[in-house]
Order: C-alpha cells, then sequence, then structure tokens
C-alpha cells in the first residue's frame, strides 16, 4: 500500500487535500461544497429552524477558516464537521433555552411601573419582544442579576467593566421592558 506524499492530507469522504498546491480559501470552498447542505440538514434538525440551522453552519466554517491548518490535520473530516455542527447546535440550544429562561423569569417577576402588578401571558409576549430589542449588554446584565444572581460588582468584574456601566446596562434594560408594559397597556 502507497503511503500519502508528504503535505497531503487524505480525509475519507473527501478529495485528498495538498497543502502546497491547495490553498486554505480553496481547501474551505472545497469542504463547504462538499458538506454544507448535509450539515445544515442535520443542525436543522437539532435546533428545529432554519435560520438557527444555517447560523449554526456559518459558526463551523467561521472555526475552520480560523484554524486552517488543523484541517489538514483531520484524520476523519466527515467525523469533525458533523461532531462540531453537533457542538454548536447544542452551544445555540442551551443559549436559547438561557434566554428563554431569563424571559420568563423578568416577566413573571418584573413588577409593572412600581405598582407590585406582576405581568400576564399576554404581556409576556410583548416583554419577550422588548427584552430581544435590548442591547446584548443589556441582556447581559439582566442575566447575571436575575439568573446568577450576582451582585453588580460580580457582574463588572465577570464583563470586564464598572460597577456604575453594569448598574446603568441593568436599570436601563429594567426601564425599557417596563415602558414596554406600559405602551402596550396605554394601547
Amino acid at each position: 500500500m502507497n503511503e500519502p506524499d508528504a503535505g497531503i492530507a487524505t480525509l475519507p469522504g473527501a478529495a485528498a487535500l495538498n497543502r502546497s498546491r491547495d490553498t486554505a480559501e480553496e481547501m474551505l470552498e472545497s469542504v463547504y461544497d462538499q458538506y454544507a447542505q448535509a450539515l445544515y440538514r442535520y443542525a436543522r434538525f437539532l435546533v428545529g429552524s432554519t435560520e438557527d440551522a444555517e447560523d449554526v453552519v456559518q459558526e463551523v466554517f467561521i472555526r475552520i477558516a480560523r484554524e486552517q491548518n488543523r484541517v489538514f490535520k483531520i484524520r476523519n473530516l466527515k467525523a469533525y464537521l458533523f461532531s462540531a455542527t453537533r457542538n454548536v447546535a447544542y452551544s445555540q440550544l442551551r443559549n436559547r433555552k438561557r434566554r428563554d429562561d431569563l424571559s420568563e423569569a423578568i416577566i413573571w417577576d418584573l413588577p409593572v411601573g412600581g405598582t407590585g402588578k406582576v405581568v400576564g401571558s399576554a404581556e409576556a409576549l410583548v416583554l419577550n419582544e422588548a427584552l430581544d430589542e435590548l442591547p446584548v449588554d443589556q441582556r447581559e446584565a439582566l442575566a447575571l442579576k436575575v439568573f446568577e444572581q450576582m451582585t453588580f460588582q460580580e457582574i463588572a468584574r465577570t464583563v470586564g467593566t464598572s460597577i456604575n456601566t453594569v448598574s446603568s446596562r441593568y436599570r436601563y434594560g429594567i426601564a425599557k421592558l417596563r415602558q414596554a408594559l406600559e405602551d402596550n397597556q396605554n394601547g
């Protein structure tokens, strides 16, 4: 049996890639052409949404593009790609669950306008939309404060900013959520 030439990675299910001949761009394009549809179908099955599946596959190929030289060392590219797709999909599902849990906790625990009244299911939809529209840094402050029950000082250390900034992000986020509820109540 002939040994592959030095510089060639033989990948089950994929054409041999030659480091000196194929540019990283050509390699990535070749791998994408060969596997993207199958990875998309798999991701779609896992995450249950077209848009999320597209994001998963995009993230997998972004990672490959960042670590191009590593692809040449992979013994089974197909297994690697499906494993990477699974990992990204499950990560996305965990993040979605955390966001949904945050929405639910805020929805059911957030008094409206200081009245002590807790929101109902119709208002929950409004809050979900408002939560999605918050800047990421405000959602992050809310998540760490509500779910992880961190102090502002702990959050500041975690995100690498000042206590005042974290406190402001939290306050602005809560204010926007309350405003969305009040706007909804006023018609």
